[in-house]
């Protein structure tokens, strides 16, 4: 065999390889799951951002050489290659503690005060802290705050509405204790500490009060391992008026124990 014909096989199978690598590698099915801050379409046009990243051989030396791109609220993605045109996203989420609202924007930051990032979008399902005072931020470094003993105990209360999967979306710092505002519901806390007892005892009560479609306050300064917690509620409900035929709005408060 002459050198050239052995030179023309050579292209030839390199053509082919070339060809193959191209189009009969390229990524048409991507399943993602895992995640619950982003949706598939997010993550997806996150992690094949780079050129050529929808074919499974550039997507697979990217892998080695980079890492895979990823968003500001998520920890890792693993691959599973399914088949040759089919891959997995397996997406573990940062776990996210709570945001502050400051000039305009949301600062996330985890269950260390670890600040995640700023966005001027609210995340859904996150609980958002009024009333810390801090100075400056960097993301990747934890808050610069003024009383570093209440940003501790924003953390540990924030960890425990997570834990209990309590329904809370802002805590309020006041002068003297701490709000938590769950839909038309008001709970007061005491500052200290610890709340292990009274998260354990509101969440069921406030997953009765939303399915209830309650509205009113819970004052828990005083609240201890075994106490009732009594939800004061205002409702409206109008009378008629036999003289005049018009109706009137009136007030009724009464209390429900749990």
């Amino acid at each position: 065999m002459r050198w050239y014909h052995k030179v023309l096989i050579l292209l030839t199978l390199v053509i082919l390889l070339v060809l193959f690598v191209f189009f009969g590698m390229k990524i048409t099915t991507v399943h993602v799951e895992g995640t619950r801050m982003y949706s598939a379409d997010e993550i997806k046009q996150s992690v094949f951002s780079r050129k050529y990243a929808d074919n499974e051989f550039f997507f697979w030396i990217y892998q080695k050489m980079y890492g895979i791109n990823t968003l500001p609220f998520v920890e890792e993605i693993d691959v599973s290659y399914d088949s040759l045109n089919t891959i997995t996203l397996h997406v573990y989420d940062k776990k996210i503690s709570g945001c502050i609202e400051y000039m305009g924007q949301y600062i996330y930051f985890d269950k260390d005060g670890i600040v995640l990032q700023s966005m001027k979008e609210k995340k859904e399902d996150v609980l958002v802290v009024n009333g810390i005072r801090f100075g400056t931020f960097t993301v990747g470094k934890a808050f610069n705050v003024k009383d570093d003993t209440l940003f501790q105990t924003i953390m540990n209360l924030s960890q425990l509405i997570s834990h209990y999967k309590i329904s809370v979306d802002k805590l309020q710092i006041e002068d003297k204790d701490i709000l938590l505002l769950s839909g038309d519901i008001k709970v007061t806390l005491a500052r200290k500490t610890m709340y292990d007892d009274e998260m354990s005892a509101l969440s069921d009560v406030l997953k009765t009060a939303k399915k209830e479609k309650l509205k009113g306050t819970i004052d828990m300064q005083n609240f201890q391992a075994g106490d009732k917690i009594v939800l004061k509620s205002e409702k409206r409900r109008l009378q008629k008026n036999r003289r005049n035929s018009s109706k009137k709005r009136k007030k009724n408060r009464y209390s429900l124990d749990y």
